[in-house]
Order: structure tokens, then sequence, then C-alpha cells
């Protein structure tokens, strides 16, 4: 072998080293990061009542995660972070009958099925739940089975199916009674509608896809003052709010998520910077 091909075999080689590591650095680089557990907020002076107040406090928790800043709609992150996070929510709204879609619409797509039209709607495996949930609405906390019953039996379900609807209440129950020993709720709240689930999610990469450009201004800001109004008719206080969305996770035995919120939301109940300590006087305001 002259020294030519021992040239070109080093370069190729150098070639392929160099696409492996940036191969590598770019899993690194994808990969999600812990959860954040220190609130961000611009300033500190306590977060003032605006036509956006109620839906930061609704995405409070997930824009606690992420490490961005919870009492302006502005994002603070960089942009490449934010974008990597709303590519991954956009993924399964990229494809059409029309072929592959911008990534701007794909997001609008999956922000207006967060927050638009049907954002009153659970669906799902969340589905089940949140009928059984809205039973207890319907009849009160003391009726509540007697409700499932009354509606089982006008829908002629099976035996079986009853039976896994009041396993159902059960386990949200019990669910309901951890999150009240973790000061989550309190004594006597219980979870109205798993409805903040969604709008969470929906708040959070609506704040990002306005900062990077791939959701209109006015159609973003839209679709925040919608989920705000959504949850002041439905949440009677932050802390129904945060445990709707904290509810799917005790039902699945999600260990990781309850310790973190345990550590987190205490400070977002109390911390007079928090959107959601605003929230709290924004209904108060609101039913007076």
């Amino acid at each position: 072998m002259n020294t030519r091909h021992v040239v070109l075999l080093a370069i190729a080689g150098l070639i392929l080293l160099s696409a492996a590591l940036r191969a590598m650095y770019q899993r690194w680089r994808d990969l999600p990061s812990p959860p954040a557990e220190v609130a961000r907020y611009t300033g500190g002076a306590p977060l003032p009542a605006t036509d956006y107040t109620s839906a930061l406090a609704v995405g409070a928790l997930a824009t606690l995660r992420a490490g961005d800043v919870l009492d302006t709609v502005g994002c603070r992150r960089s942009r490449r972070v934010i974008k990597r996070e709303l590519r991954a929510a956009a993924a399964p709204y990229r494809q059409s009958v029309l072929g592959e879609e911008a990534m701007s619409t794909a997001i609008g797509r999956c922000v207006n099925d967060l927050l638009g039209p049907g954002a009153e709607t659970v669906g799902g495996n969340l589905a089940v739940i949140e009928e059984v949930i809205r039973h207890r609405t319907r009849g009160g906390p003391a009726l509540w089975h007697h409700s499932i019953d009354e509606w089982a039996s006008r829908a002629t379900l099976p035996p079986t199916a009853v039976a896994n609807l009041h396993r159902t209440a059960e386990k949200v129950e019990r669910a309901e009674e951890e999150l009240r020993r973790t000061g989550i709720l309190r004594d006597g709240e219980v979870v109205p509608t798993l409805l903040a689930y969604y709008w969470g999610h929906g708040v959070h990469l609506t704040r990002g896809a306005i900062k990077v450009g791939w959701l209109d201004q006015a159609r973003g800001l839209n679709y925040l003052r919608r989920a705000g109004g959504l949850a002041n008719r439905r949440y009677p206080s932050s802390h129904t709010l945060v445990a709707a969305q904290l509810l799917p996770a005790c039902l699945s035995g999600d260990v990781e998520t309850i310790r973190w919120a345990k550590t987190v939301v205490p400070q977002l109940l109390a911390d007079a910077r928090s959107p959601l300590v605003a929230y709290a006087a924004v209904v108060r305001n609101s039913h007076t």
C-alpha cells in the first residue's frame, strides 16, 4: 500500500469518525432535559391581573417543567430548545393528504386541537375517567356512585362495564386523597374535570410557537385568552387547576411526576409572583 492510499484511508476514517461524533452529539442534544424544580420569573413584583394571567396559570406546570419564565407571555428559553420541543409535539400532525405539512401548519393544528373548538372534549385513555368525574359533578360527591348506576342503567351497560366505572371512581377518590395529603388539593376540593391536562400543554406550546414565529401572534394570543376564560369557568381555585393536571399521573402510578410535583407545587401556590397566586384572585373577583 503506497503513501497515497494510506492518506486516503486516514481521511475516510476521519470523515466517518466526524459523522459518528456529530450523530452522537445530536442524539445527546435532543435528549429531554430533566424537569426544572425552581420557578423562574422576569421580576420580583407580584403578578398583576391581565388578559393573560389565567392562561399563564393554566400553563404554569408545563412552563416550570421546561425551565421557562412563568410570569409573562414571552418565552425566555433559546429558540433552538423551543423548536426542538415544538417539533416533537407537532410530529403527529406533519402528514396530511397533501403530503408533509410545514412546521407552522402542523403546530397550528396541534394547538388548535388543544385550545380550539374541541378544547372542552377529553379524548383518548382519559375519556372514561372524565365521564366518571362528570357524574360526580352532576349528582354531587355523596351521590356519585348512585349517579353512575342511573346513567349505566339508561345506557344499558353490562355489569362488568358498570363495575369498571365504579372502580375508576374509587381510584379517582384515592388519587385525590393523595393530592390532599401533599397539599395540592385542599380539604373538600375535588377535580371538576381533566380538561386542564390538555390546556396546560396547549398554553405552553402556544407561547413557544409565538416566540419562534411558527404561530401568528394574534392567533396565539386569542388561544391564550380562550384558555384562560375556559379555566375561569371550570376551575374554582388554583389548587383544583393544578390537581387536574396531576391526576392522570397519580392514576397511572407516575412516581417521578408526583415526586416532582410535591417539590414544585407548594412554591407555585405560595409565591406572589406566581400566576397561580394571581389566578386565585382572578377567580375570586369573577364570582363577586
